[in-house]
């Protein structure tokens, strides 16, 4: 049976980035960027950002026969990602987003498929055939979808994390958000989602509330850094200084990477090593920045130790 330390379950992005903007499309008017970039998004940066720091990763990914899939898993190829849990459909699969940053935010435009009706029990099945020591969601996941999958993974010893992502849910003042999360150890909302999710209007009590509900919360807060919270206990784990920011595209996935590596290598002492996870993870997101499109400036194990030396 085939070993992975982490198994990630989300769908693929084709992004198209524009850079250079001095400001945003408004309607009637035609304005031109300076720069463009082709690149795979969403779960694709972050397997790319875990085959940079040498994390051995299985990927039960979904592709089509359209261009786009193809043009993704050529990259895929070409950065040594694990594919040998993914299907290939006989007919277009379509996820595309343009991205338009200016001045350290973005805008995006995005057309998708429609999801494939039998994808958790597809993601099961590939749980169900190998070995692994830890499951990432890259978004929000409806607990009646994935509980068989979260029972699964802690019945085999391993550990959940899930990430978040926009979606009209977080306004959803009926959800019951402690049930959403039961059964995940580790949750990676950014601030302005933890805000919403626990009705909170401060960092500090967004990262307390949640940190009730779940195991290891860990907050991506933008230039202020990330708020880490266990059993009560809330850090600030301050940001990194890179000079100019290029693209933020991408930062939040190698910061979701980092993570990761951090916590399969704390093991049983996560409790003791969270802040220096969270400031590994930092530094992984920062470097992302310093480069048009997230892929180019993924960095490596090593260039984020030489880079947390220097600062």
């Amino acid at each position: 049976m085939r070993q992975y330390d982490i198994l990630l379950f989300g769908e693929y992005f084709f992004d198209v980035i524009y850079t250079g903007l001095t400001e945003f499309p408004i309607s009637g008017r035609e304005i031109f960027s300076t720069g463009i970039t082709s690149t795979g998004g969403a779960m694709f940066t972050t397997a790319c950002a875990l085959a940079r720091l040498g994390v051995n990763h299985g990927w039960p990914a979904t592709f089509g026969d359209d261009n786009y899939s193809q043009f993704v898993t050529t990259l895929a190829a070409r950065e040594r990602i694990d594919l040998s849990l993914a299907r290939f459909l006989d007919e277009p699969f379509r996820r595309v987003t343009t991205s338009l940053p200016l001045h350290g935010e973005r805008a995006f435009v995005t057309y998708a498929d429609p999801e494939r009706a039998d994808k958790y029990d597809y993601w099961l099945q590939m749980m169900q055939h190998v070995q692994f020591r830890h499951i990432h969601f890259g978004g929000l996941e409806a607990p009646d979808d994935v509980a068989p999958m979260i029972e699964l993974a802690h019945k085999r010893g391993a550990t959940v994390s899930m990430d978040c992502h926009d979606t009209p849910l977080l306004a959803d003042l009926t959800c019951d958000w402690p049930r959403y999360l039961e059964g995940i150890d580790i949750f990676t909302p950014n601030m302005r989602e933890a805000m919403l999710i626990t009705r909170t209007s401060d960092a500090r009590s967004a990262v307390h509330q949640l940190s009730q509900w779940v195991q290891v919360v860990l907050v991506k807060d933008g230039g202020n850094g990330a708020w880490v919270g266990q059993g009560g206990e809330i850090a600030l784990v301050p940001s990194h200084k890179v000079g100019e920011v290029i693209d933020t595209t991408g930062a939040g996935d190698a910061f979701m990477a980092a993570l990761i590596s951090g916590v399969l290598e704390a093991g049983d002492e996560l409790e003791d090593q969270l802040v220096e996870i969270g400031r590994f993870a930092c530094a992984a997101g920062a470097i992302t920045t310093t480069s048009k499109g997230a892929i180019p400036a993924l960095p490596t194990r090593q260039q984020v130790y030489d880079f947390l030396s220097a600062n």
